[in-house]
């Protein structure tokens, strides 16, 4: 008995340990108005570092106590049933001296093709927030990934992160895309462009697309409650914006509210929510996202008329 006893505190303590990204509670939201000045930075609280989402999978499992949703608030995304396709190609661009980009290649052999980018968040690399993803990147476009101007922990041995000005990452942002678009072989058009965040990254999205209104007309925020209004993102430019929160998230509630007050405006705006998952991604995380691209681009501005 004293044995089964141990065992589940053993238990116990394993589950807290692996949610608590869920249970940390970093400042709801940062309301973008307006482009930050140069080389200042906006005050973001750094959010917890992800935890792998088959480790939180198996918690949860192993949680009979846990009070889940029945149903998540678009694109129950399953994927697809096809046959298994080649996996898409990657590439390590370097746009500065000692820094590269993680670089999804299309799959579209007839150029040009659409530019895709993202922005990382704190202590999660390219090849976690980008890669994840890549089939249904490469079936939309080029995806380009910088990485971050410094690292988590000891030593330089953690993984990549930010810590400069919003003027600066978006400068390494447009370097990266400079970077791909020269040294690899697809011509790419920055027609429809979309740009994707992931935690602090997905802040950064929302300030690079305000301060180059039209640069960004669809925005993907995942995990990343940041207030939006409807003048604000006409004003970017920006046409459809995708939200993305884990079902056990700290974000999710102000992405709901949020997608809502949008919604309610008539701005086209819809919120995916991950299975099972803090601040991290669930196993479906391709299929989700090559919904919320489906989405935001079918909200192009359809072609000019051509003058008789």
């Amino acid at each position: 008995m004293p044995a089964l006893l141990r065992a589940r505190r053993g238990l116990v303590v394993a589950i807290l340990a692996l949610t608590a990204c869920r249970r940390a509670s970093p400042p709801r939201r940062v309301v973008v108005e307006a482009a930050p000045r140069v080389g200042v930075e906006v005050a973001v609280a750094a959010p917890p570092r992800p935890v792998d989402a088959a480790q939180i999978d198996a918690a949860a499992d192993a949680d009979p106590a846990r009070n889940a949703p029945d149903a998540i608030d678009a694109g129950d995304a399953t994927g697809s049933t096809d046959a298994p396709r080649a996996e898409p190609t990657i590439r390590h661009v370097a746009f500065a001296s000692d820094r590269t980009a993680f670089v999804v290649m299309p799959r579209a052999s007839e150029p040009p093709a659409r530019l895709l980018a993202m922005m990382h968040g704190v202590c999660t690399p390219p090849s976690y927030v980008c890669g994840a993803w890549k089939s249904a990147a490469a079936d939309f476009g080029l995806l380009v990934c910088p990485v971050g101007n410094s690292t988590c922990g000891p030593g330089g041995t953690g993984g990549p992160t930010w810590e400069e000005p919003f003027a600066a990452m978006d400068a390494d942002l447009e370097a990266s895309v400079t970077a791909s678009r020269r040294q690899l072989s697809p011509r790419t058009t920055r027609e429809g462009a979309v740009l994707v965040g992931f935690s602090r990254g997905a802040y950064m999205a929302v300030i690079f697309a305000v301060r180059h209104p039209g640069r960004w007309p669809f925005l993907i925020l995942n995990e990343a409650d940041v207030e939006l209004t409807v003048p604000m993102l006409r004003a970017a430019g920006v046409r459809a914006v995708a939200l993305i929160a884990g079902e056990w998230g700290a974000q999710l509630a102000g992405e709901r509210r949020t997608t809502e007050a949008l919604a309610r405006d008539g701005y086209p705006a819809r919120l995916w929510v991950m299975p099972k998952v803090g601040h991290a991604y669930p196993s479906n995380i391709d299929a989700i996202m090559r919904e919320a691209l489906d989405f935001v681009l079918a909200h192009e501005a359809p072609p000019a008329s051509p003058v008789p």
